[in-house]
């Protein structure tokens, strides 16, 4: 087995509103950035065992189809990497 470091994004489909994205933007903006179109999503770090990157891989997006609401958000893998032998 080994273990493999998973990094998933979750963010809302286009076209649903993002009430957060636009609180941000405005913090923003009154800032002094000159920032538009702000969206926020989850990002989510984990470590998993697996007995091959392929199946990290499945198991780390099995995650990802679980925890986001389908009607709403869209999800994907950003990285995967070995991190050691599991003995």
């Amino acid at each position: 087995m080994m273990k493999y470091h998973a990094t998933i994004l979750i963010e809302l489909k286009d076209g649903i509103l993002d009430p957060q994205g636009r609180a941000v933007e405005g913090v923003l903006r009154g800032l002094g950035y000159r920032v538009e179109n702000v969206r926020v999503g989850r990002v989510l770090e984990m470590e998993l065992e697996a007995p091959s990157e392929p199946e990290a891989r499945e198991s780390a997006l099995s995650v990802a189809k679980a925890l986001a609401n389908p009607v709403m958000e869209v999800y994907a893998l950003e990285a995967l990497k070995p991190l050691q032998e599991v003995l």
